[in-house]
């Protein structure tokens, strides 16, 4: 081969190792340029392949986090490589990126389902507000229950309810009757025992207090028996104070009844016998109010309506500076038969023998009544007025003292029960003209006698 060949051929060796030298750092540049530009390329491509739709916007934002990640990777070209070839082929990580967005808002929705049930908390108290008053109904149904007791002239209790029969005392569950028998003690307490309720006197039966009433019920009651109620009670700073109260209505059918009420400086008013409505058909009724205090002193009262059908009643009433009333109703005053008689006095205070606060009514009946004492005392009185039966007779409504007999006002006998009556009898008759009749019969009598006297002796 000839030298100038051999020059040629060694310049090109040359050439190309000079190139073969410098191929592997621009291929190696080359290659990193173009890792680069694939990984920036394949990220554009997945935010394309990621866009379409409605998570565009949260897909861009993952997208930094993917770029910075193949930073890191691209400290060989073989892990880059590795990585573009995982961008290029996970065309479905956007969809695992898009689901990590849904469930992003799902997270941040709890709160508000938390809000949502706030309020159904906030409403429970509401609830608890709404049954507070229903409880408390149901309370007070509960804890009003019936209940007898007797108490001892000790102060120690007889539960009735619970032992139905003892010394002096038996009750009847069917017929709801209490039987006193002989009994001695302070006093009788019942309530909400119906409105049959009743009591039975057999014996003679006593009851003193020192400390309101000697029988209290609170609710209806009947008294009836063959039997005797001795009935004691005080009035007390704080509370009125006798013989009997009953908060609903009282009937006294039959028996003996001595009633008394005391009442003393400091004390209320002091009442024989107090109910709501008062009806009297038979029996023996003595009452005495007396109260040496500036409160009242009332023998009788009711809230409702007074009714006499019959029996014997005998009213006294007394006081200090307070009203003194024998027997007084709220509502009307009614008698249909029985005899009653009625003293009331007072010192300084208003006596009043029958007061009603309604209407006084005497259809039939005898009534002995008189008020001294005080101011203007009356026999009696009628809120709304007074309507008497004309077979009374003239009565004179403003007296303090009448004595009335609708079936005997006539004759001798009225003339008898004239003498006989109140301190200051005013009567239903107009007394001369029965008086002047009554001297005229005697007269005429006695001129009819003389005239057979004289015939008689004529024949003889």
């Amino acid at each position: 081969m000839s030298k100038r060949k051999m020059s040629k051929l060694m310049s090109l060796l040359m050439v190309m190792a000079m190139m073969f030298m410098l191929v592997p750092v621009s291929a190696l540049a080359a290659s990193g340029e173009e890792t680069t530009t694939v990984a920036n390329n394949s990220n554009v491509a997945a935010l394309e392949v990621v866009t379409t739709g409605t998570v565009a916007a949260a897909t861009a934002t993952t997208t930094d986090t993917t770029v910075s990640t193949t930073k890191k990777a691209d400290v060989t070209a073989t892990t880059t490589t590795t990585d573009v070839a995982a961008d290029k082929t996970a065309t479905t990580e956007p969809v695992v990126t898009a689901d990590k967005i849904v469930e992003t808002p799902v997270v941040a929705e709890q709160p508000a389902v938390t809000t949502v049930q706030a309020p159904v908390v906030a409403e429970q108290p509401v609830v608890a507000v709404v049954q507070a008053p229903i409880v408390t109904e149901q309370n007070i149904q509960v804890t009003a229950i019936p209940f007898m007791a007797l108490y001892k002239t000790d102060g120690s209790e007889i539960n009735i309810l619970a032992t139905n029969s003892g010394e002096g005392y038996a009750y009847n569950t069917v017929t709801n009757a209490l039987t006193l028998n002989n009994f001695t003690g302070k006093s009788l307490l019942a309530q909400l025992m119906g409105d049959n309720f009743a009591i039975v006197l057999l014996g003679t039966n006593t009851l003193k207090t020192d400390n309101g009433f000697a029988v209290s019920v609170d609710g209806d009651l009947n008294l009836s028996g063959t039997g005797k109620l001795i009935a004691e009670g005080q009035p007390t700073a704080t509370t009125l104070g006798g013989g009997i109260n009953v908060t609903g209505d009282l009937v006294i059918d039959s028996g003996k009844y001595d009633v008394t009420a005391v009442g003393n400086a400091g004390d209320l008013t002091a009442v024989g016998i107090m109910s709501n409505d008062l009806t009297v058909n038979g029996g023996n009724i003595d009452v005495s109010a007396i109260n040496t205090g500036t409160q009242g002193a009332y023998g009788m009262y009711a809230y409702g309506d007074l009714v006499v059908n019959g029996g014997k009643t005998d009213v006294l009433t007394s006081s200090t500076s307070g009203t003194s009333t024998g027997i007084g109703a709220s509502d009307d005053i009614v008698f249909n038969g029985g005899k009653t008689t009625v003293r009331s006095n007072t010192i300084t205070g208003v006596a009043t023998a029958v007061s009603a606060a309604s209407w006084l009514v005497i259809n039939h009946g005898i009534l002995d009544l008189a008020a001294t004492g005080g101011t203007n005392p009356l026999a009696i009185y009628g809120g709304e007025g007074i309507y008497i039966n004309p077979c009374y007779g003239y009565v004179d409504t403003s007296a303090s003292s009448l004595f009335l007999d609708c079936c005997h006002h006539q004759g001798f006998q009225h003339f008898n029960h004239h003498k006989t009556a109140s301190s200051n009898p005013k009567t239903g008759v107009d007394t001369s003209a029965t008086d002047a009749m009554v001297a005229g019969l005697a007269l005429l009598s006695l001129m009819g006698l003389a005239v057979l006297l004289n015939k008689r002796d004529t024949k003889a």
